[in-house]
This record gives C-alpha cells, sequence and structure tokens, in this order.
C-alpha cells in the first residue's frame, strides 16, 4: 500500500506544510514549503506569540499551495497536524486549519505530538521508518529531553531539563553579548575564531548520577564573568573565546548525559534531532559518545532537524499505514508529553 500525506506544523514560529508519499518500506519527500520571519522576532528579543498567530494565518493560505505545486498536483489521503507541546494559539491555528482541510477532502485526521516528529526525523530523513529499541535526544529552543524509545508505542522520558532548554541557553547567552537571535548558529559561528578554557564556564550537571539537564547554572556564571571582564560584551577576541567556551560546555554537557543515559539504558543506538542538531560540535561530540558505548549514530539531516512539516507527515503516514482511526477529538495541548503520545 503506497499513500500520500500532508503534514502542518504551527508549534512555534516556523510556518510548515508538507507531502510525502509512503510504503512500509520508508517515506519520500514529494513537495514541502516553509516560512518564518526571525527579523521580525529579533527585533523583539525573541518568539513574540500574538505575532506568531498572525503569521500562521496570514501564511498557511499560501505555504499550502506551495507544497501542493511542489508536489505536482498528487493527490493526498491523509492529512496530520502538529498539536503540542508548543504555544497554545500557534497550535490551534494549525489544528484547526488541518481539521478543516481534511473535512473538506473528506479524508482521516491525525492530531500529531511535535516531540513524536522529532523522534521519527533521524530515520525518515534517511528515507527509512525508525528502528527500536533506540535512545534520543531531543535538543531545541524549546526542549532538551532524552526519551528511551522501546517500541512505537512505548517510550520513557530517561532525562529531561530542570530549566533552560539548550537551544534557549544558546539564545540567552548570545544575546548576553550582543550577538541577537537565534543565538545557537551565531556562537558556533563566532566560537571558530576562539579558544577554549581562555575564560571557563562550568559543564552543567556533568558527572550527575541523573540523565537531566541544567543550564541556569551556566547562565548565571556567564554573567557574573561578563560583570567583570564587560569586554566580552562587545566584538573581538574576548566575545570569541567566551562563544568557544559556551559551545563547549553546552556540548559537552549533552554528550555527558547522553554518556549516563546510554550506560543506564543499556541502548545500542543513539538518535539526536531538534534545532541544535545542526550544530556540528554537538554532532562531533555525540558522535563520539556513541563510539565509545559501541553505539551507533544517527542524526536528522537537512531541514529535518530544525521544526518541520515533514516529520509531522511521515507520523501521519505512519498512523494511516497502521490502520489506526481518524482523530478529530484530540485538542492543543501545550504540554502533551511524548512518553504519552501514540
Amino acid at each position: 500500500m503506497t499513500l500520500c500525506a500532508l503534514g502542518i506544523e504551527t508549534s512555534c514560529d516556523e510556518t510548515a506544510v508538507s507531502i510525502l508519499e509512503a510504503d512500509e518500506k520508508g517515506c519520500r519527500l514529494l513537495g514541502e514549503a516553509l516560512a518564518t520571519r526571525p527579523e521580525e522576532h529579533a527585533a523583539l528579543g525573541g518568539i513574540v506569540p500574538e505575532l506568531t498567530v498572525r503569521q500562521h494565518l496570514e501564511l498557511l493560505p499560501r505555504i499550502l499551495g506551495q507544497a501542493k505545486e511542489k508536489a505536482g498536483g498528487r493527490a493526498f489521503q491523509v492529512v496530520g497536524a502538529t498539536s503540542g507541546p508548543g504555544l497554545a494559539p500557534a497550535l490551534l491555528v494549525g489544528l484547526a486549519f488541518g481539521k478543516a482541510l481534511a473535512w473538506t477532502e473528506e479524508i482521516p485526521f491525525h492530531a500529531i505530538n511535535h516531540l513524536e516528529g522529532h523522534l521519527y526525523s533521524p530515520f525518515v530523513s534517511h528515507g527509512r521508518w525508525p528502528e527500536y529499541p533506540h535512545l534520543a535526544l531531543i535538543v531545541s529552543g524549546g526542549h532538551t529531553l532524552l526519551v528511551d524509545a522501546v517500541s512505537p508505542r512505548e517510550r520513557t522520558i530517561v532525562g529531561t531539563t530542570r530549566d533552560d532548554a539548550a537551544g534557549e541557553a544558546f539564545d540567552k547567552l548570545a544575546r548576553m553579548v550582543g550577538l541577537g537571535y537565534p543565538g545557537g548558529p551565531r556562537i558556533e559561528n563566532e566560537s571558530q575564531k576562539g579558544e577554549v578554557g581562555r575564560y571557563p564556564l562550568p559543564r552543567p550537571m556533568k558527572g550527575s548520577e541523573s540523565c537531566d539537564f541544567s543550564f541556569s547554572g551556566l547562565k548565571n556564571a556567564a554573567r557574573l564573568l561578563l560583570e567583570k571582564v564587560p569586554e566580552i560584551g562587545r566584538p573581538g577576541s574576548g566575545r570569541s573565546h567566551f562563544c568557544a567556551e559556551v559551545q563547549a560546555a553546552i556540548s559537552e554537557s549533552l554528550a555527558d548525559r547522553c554518556h549516563r543515559a546510554l550506560e543506564r539504558t543499556g541502548r545500542k543506538r543513539l538518535t539526536l534531532s531538534g534545532g541544535v542538531s545542526a550544530n556540528r560540535g554537538v554532532v562531533r561530540a555525540l558522535e563520539e559518545v556513541a563510539r565509545m558505548a559501541g553505539a551507533t549514530f544517527l542524526t536528522a539531516t537537512g531541514g529535518w532537524n530544525t521544526d518541520n512539516a515533514s516529520m509531522i507527515a511521515a507520523v501521519t503516514a505512519r498512523r494511516a499505514l497502521d490502520g489506526c482511526p481518524a482523530d478529530w477529538e484530540t485538542d492543543a495541548d501545550p504540554r502533551w508529553s511524548v512518553a504519552s503520545s501514540g
């Protein structure tokens, strides 16, 4: 059986629609379209929910048309939209749009967990379905968690952040030194000119018995450092050294928690997804952790590593292939846990 699924993603500031073809062997992207306006959010210091909602309402019809055109007009047999977790007003826009589209086309609709999409993305970005069991690190501006994926319906969160997510920490630390938003790519780029160890910062939770994350201590240490050495906040070698230290601190913290989780679960497959998976330093650190643990490592590639509609379409297609009933009743849930979805 081969079918086409359409996915809609509006959990935060990206407005995205994707159409892919799927069968039991895997899935193939037919057409996708995405729009975001980071400059507008950057001017306001970060994501503004009211602005995000207006953008989704304005952009979704146009983005849908672009995705359908790229897919060559292929008909889709099922629609899925992100219903959580995320910003509640943004989720409601995509969810209502997806249900209306499916109702109009007289085809099934599925409410999809955004984090389950991230669990799928390391695999489906390579054209194949997820393989179980595996340990997954999802790391982005809104989420940092380790998930033990035993089977398609059995998932346990073995580690989560106690405060800021890693991507949020990147954003806040970048803002401290005038690099603006989004912080992750800007810190990574600036770090290439710097040297680790010139301005030592802590590695939060490193060596802890738990698998949890914490980045508030790193943020506070950075603030104290800037008070003592204010020139770090201005362009120059000092800022580059600071960014190199931040890059190393976050990468090492993520790697240490993954090492602990691999030991605890005994998994031999580690996956990485979420926006921070585009960070080359983080990828290298986790590749080394997996190698030392005798585990394989797989990360989402290209546009699949950030928030995207293709991963939502992939989960939707899998639901349809598995014969799951349509889901018209699920409402937006900003705190929907991936451990209870399915």
